[in-house]
């Protein structure tokens, strides 16, 4: 292995690499290390280093940093998602120490000397000249092969612009990349391509799956190589994610996690203490060895499978591609198990990424595997493994009509409010530098400039036909009009990808109805509507079809996902009780109200750019509502209480219920503010009353018991009802043969404890 003192670089560069080595506990350096510091990355200029995983990229992105911020310079550290921000931040603490400063929250560009962020979030303070972002001195582009797929390649894309627009240094590292020299050449970058092969090689297989299914095929792929797992299946669909560990846990293939461990425990404590069926088919798959995981599993449970896989317990995950990035764990084996979407074959940048994720180098492993299950197995292998795989080039995102309208939205409401200045940044794009090569607009002999002149002309025509911009002929110019200004601060403060039409139908719909006469559940059916937020359900039972008639709303998905949300979720019933009472899955409902929240949240920012338009009073809470699945009389008490959920909510109002109508002689009806405080008056002490709370309520210990208590005795219960007047259009009335979470009331599930007995 290679130290600095055999590195060709100076003095200055040696003490930099091995400050970052120490740092991290490093004795040497690995081939690729040394050969991009041989080749002068931690000189002037901009860099692009290409290597295979594992093979140490990340220490030199870390030693350009260090090496910038001992002359005295300002660096950004972007990475592809806002999961990886936190990760990033705490891996350059190691060695920063005290001497610098790594922030990753708001202000990050402006107080940090490293910023931690997404692309996303450096394109548009740049845009917006905000936090000093356009005078940062250097860029680092962490997992830059992202900038080949749709979801995240845009911003990259944006964001290598934004960067090269005002003159900042950058430092990309990726682990696939075809067309190197001329994204290099875009970049302005030297490129340093190493010829260091993967640190653990993958053995390649293709696997004919012509003969059976895809669930079969892949249960006997892994019971003859039942040795080489942990193993990871990548899927299309969601539902194939399921289905198909659904086929392997019936198999019986693993022996399964350990004896000592209660997963329904476990998992019951990462949901509300509530299982639904499908939380129940999760678990019987766990027991087998076996999980999925995909986007519409909430936040918990996908931590709480993923955990279970890190730790060995479970053998087999089955996924989407999701996990294709930024996921190291102790995967051996990956299945390939749909090599094509919708008839057509993968990319093979995604297939690499895919197959990367096995036997990663941190893991020990002498070698990993990946099966790839095709039709044709020959053609399969052919086009997607080495030596006969032929990655494809980088192509720009903003060619596509939408894409480039939002980029024209964009530059004009930040202030490139010309053609002129919209030319000037626009030539620092993928999308110019590329222009000859895939002919983005027109087919003509025309020059580049006259061909951008061109597509601006017609990209800033729709806008002004579509209210979203006005034209000013006297200065050549363009300005946003209301429906532009909201459609671009709904795009930074969402996360939902929405398209220009749907944000103009929203702007209209809340422009041209009084707000007086906007109902909640108007609010959630027209967001869910209009940003495709809407469950899969084909069917409802209960009360919920009819009580949507009477309301105005047909049970469509959108009209049983709003109704879901307003009369079960938004009224605190639990997941198993909805359930019960509609007939549908909610498993996925925490997730979809989350994203739910955000987008109800930015679309703040559109009815206030209506002119006609009035935020409803009851907006914020409305916002709150959604995410926490709380009643409005709870929402002080959600927000103010630390870890005070929903589930803590609901056992807490079920035993005030009790104590109303057998001790405090109040109705039970009465708001959680009343009945909380009713029974703190009737108590001899605080004291007395968190002893009561924390041996009587379910989930309610010492701690939580003393924060209501706290509560109580600074806040008073005055506050406005916002509650709008569609609220109990639905009600659930508890019974004996209910929801076991509607009617346990106490820890020991009886009668509430009188209060002589204290």
């Amino acid at each position: 292995m290679n130290t600095p003192a055999d590195l060709d670089v100076t003095p200055e560069q040696q003490a930099t690499i091995a400050e970052i080595m120490q740092a991290h506990g490093y004795t040497g350096l690995k081939k690729t290390q040394a050969f991009a510091f041989n080749g002068g990355i931690l000189d002037e200029g901009n860099d692009l280093l290409i290597a295979e995983t594992g093979n140490g990229k990340t220490l030199t992105a870390e030693a350009v940093t260090l090496n910038h911020l001992k002359k005295g310079n300002r660096v950004a550290y972007l990475v592809p998602s806002t999961q990886l921000v936190w990760d990033k931040k705490e891996a350059i603490e190691e060695w920063a120490g005290d001497t610098y400063s790594i922030y990753s929250g708001r202000g990050k560009f402006r107080s940090g000397d490293v910023a931690v962020a997404t692309f996303d979030s450096f394109y548009q303070a740049v845009l917006q000249g905000k936090e000093g972002a356009r005078s940062l001195d250097a860029l680092i582009l962490d997992d830059f092969h992202e900038i080949y797929g749709g979801f995240r390649g845009t911003g990259i894309e944006l964001a290598i612009s934004a960067a090269l627009n005002n003159d900042i240094d950058l430092y990309g590292i990726s682990a696939t990349l075809e067309d190197s020299n001329e994204i290099g050449e875009w970049m302005n970058a030297n490129v340093h391509v190493s010829p260091e092969d993967r640190q653990t090689p993958i053995r390649e297989f293709a696997v004919d799956s012509s003969t059976s299914s895809t669930k079969d095929t892949i249960v006997q792929t892994i019971k003859q190589n039942q040795n080489d797992g942990p193993f990871l299946v990548f899927c299309f669909a969601k539902t194939w994610t399921e289905s198909r560990a659904e086929a392997l846990a019936e198999e019986g293939i693993f022996d399964g996690p350990s004896k000592d461990r209660n997963l329904r425990r476990e998992l019951s404590n990462e949901v509300d203490g509530l299982l639904t069926e499908t939380h129940r088919d999760i678990l019987d798959m766990l027991h087998n060895g076996v999980g999925y995981i995909h986007a519409d599993l909430p936040g918990t449970v996908k931590k709480f499978v993923l955990d279970l896989y890190d730790e060995g317990e479970i053998q087999a995950l089955t996924t989407t591609t999701s996990l294709a990035y930024g996921f190291d764990s102790p995967v051996k084996t990956v299945i390939v198990a749909d090599c094509k979407r919708r008839g057509e074959y993968v990319g093979i940048y995604e297939y690499v990424q895919w197959a990367g994720r096995a036997a990663r180098p941190s893991m020990g492993y002498e070698e990993g595997y990946c099966h790839v299950l095709a039709d044709d197995p020959e053609e399969a292998a052919e086009r997607f493994f080495e030596p006969t795989r032929e990655l494809e080039d980088v192509h720009t995102h903003i060619d596509n009509d939408e894409q480039f309208r939002w980029l024209t939205l964009e530059l004009i409401a930040n202030g490139w409010d010309s053609a002129d200045l919209m030319r000037e940044f626009i030539h620092k794009s993928l999308y110019y530098h590329q222009m000859t090569v895939n002919n983005a607009w027109g087919q003509g002999p025309e020059t580049k400039d006259e061909k951008l002149t061109k597509r601006l002309k017609n990209s800033t025509a729709w806008l002004v036909e579509q209210d979203f911009i006005s034209e000013d002929a006297t200065r050549e110019g363009f300005s946003t009009k209301h429906l532009g200004r909201g459609a671009v601060n709904f795009h930074y403060n969402s996360f939902v990808d929405a398209e220009l039409q749907s944000i103009k139908s929203f702007y209209e719909w809340a422009d041209e109805t009084a707000s007086g006469d906007i109902r909640q559940l108007d609010y959630l059916h027209q967001v869910i509507d209009n940003f495709d937020l809407a469950l899969t359900v084909r069917a409802v039972d209960g009360r919920l079809e009819p009580t949507l008639i009477d309301n105005g709303y047909e049970a469509t998905e959108q009209g049983i996902t709003a109704g879901l949300v307003r009369w079960y979720w938004m009224r605190n019933y639990s997941t198993e009780r909805i359930e019960q009472e509609t007939g549908v899955d909610p498993t996925y409902l925490p997730g979809l109200a989350r994203k739910l929240s955000n987008t109800v949240r930015a679309t703040q920012y559109v009815v206030e750019a209506a002119p006609n338009a009035r935020k409803p009073d009851w907006h914020d809470s409305l916002v709150f509502r959604v995410d926490k699945g709380v009643r409005e009389d709870a929402v002080g008490v959600a927000a103010d209480i630390n870890a005070m959920g929903r589930a803590r909510i609901r056992f807490l109002r079920a035993y005030l219920e009790k104590m109303a109508t057998q001790t405090l002689d109040l109705d039970s009806s009465e708001s959680l503010g009343t009945l909380l405080t009713g029974f703190y008056d009737h108590t001899s002490s605080a004291e007395q009353f968190e002893e009561v709370l924390s041996e009587q309520v379910t989930m309610i210990g010492d701690v939580t018991a003393k924060n209501i208590s706290e509560f109580i005795q600074s806040n008073d219960f005055t506050a406005t009802n916002l509650a709008t007047e569609e609220e109990t259009a639905l009600e659930i009335s508890p019974s004996e043969d209910g929801s076991t979470a509607d009617v346990a009331f106490s820890k020991a599930g009886g009668q509430p404890t009188s209060l002589q007995d204290f």
